[in-house]
């Protein structure tokens, strides 16, 4: 499950920014793609939504598109990724990119070469970002998770909206991503969340479960990392007594 590249388009299908994450496409070249991505865009005007990103499958890749005011935003990723995941992503690479135009110009033809850009969106590719600091339930919330963490109760948690926005994790990355997957089969096929746990290779145990906080209208979902050492009973119990603390958090 890998990202591969970002692609930041003009609307004319000009490429004026594009990042290599991984080495399998480090060779391609932006300007032969990109008159693929303006065929599209000029064949119709609704295969891209404002509201919900397109996707476009090829072979063992997709291609995931989200429409800005003046921009288009495209990643490649291997199909077997998390669609939430890559979603909540262009979210907050297109937040990243207004904000960088808050405080630089650019022409329209221009390429866009800057140090702190790159890191901001190497952060944001690798769901590093923590949205702790619009409420201060998550910050409640993370703040459990890292004391848990420092007892040994648990290896690391994480935990994400409906959307598949990561608020926090200290999970493997690998984890993090096929926690989302799940969440991601689960939505589209709209299903209640029970608890969900599966064992790694190592024994260790992942645990999922769907929080209900009493002032959200959605829900949260909560995957906790729990030793190889720890039962199957018990490992539900302890997650079941830290949803319940969530739940009563205020």
């Amino acid at each position: 499950m890998k990202i591969h590249s970002l692609f930041i388009l003009t609307k004319s299908g000009v490429c004026i920014y594009s990042r290599n994450f991984t080495d399998d496409f480090e060779n391609l070249e932006p300007n032969l793609i990109t008159p693929f991505f303006s065929a599209i865009f000029s064949f119709s005007e609704n295969v891209i939504s404002k509201k919900t990103p397109e996707v476009l499958e090829m072979g063992g890749f997709r291609f995931v598109f989200k429409l800005g005011i003046e921009h288009i935003f495209a990643i490649l990723a291997d199909s077997s990724s998390s669609l939430l995941f890559i979603t909540s992503r262009l979210t907050g690479i297109a937040k990243v990119f207004d904000d960088f135009l808050d405080v630089n110009e650019i022409e329209e033809y221009e390429q866009i070469d800057n140090a702190e850009f790159d890191a901001k969106i190497d952060s944001m590719i690798a769901g590093e970002e923590e949205i702790t600091a619009s409420h201060a339930l998550f910050r409640k919330i993370v703040e459990l998770i890292k004391n848990l963490v420092f007892e040994n109760e648990i290896l690391g948690a994480a935990l994400f909206d409906i959307n598949g926005t990561t608020i926090y994790s200290s999970l493997p990355h690998e984890i993090l991503l096929s926690s989302l997957k799940e969440l991601e089969i689960r939505y589209r096929v709209a299903t209640e969340f029970s608890t969900t746990f599966y064992s790694l290779d190592n024994e260790q145990k992942v645990f999922s479960k769907m929080i209900k906080i009493p002032w959200k209208l959605d829900p949260l979902l909560i995957v906790v990392l729990f030793e190889s050492s720890v039962s199957l009973g018990m490992a539900e119990v302890n997650l079941y007594k830290i949803s319940r603390t969530i739940e009563n958090i205020i």
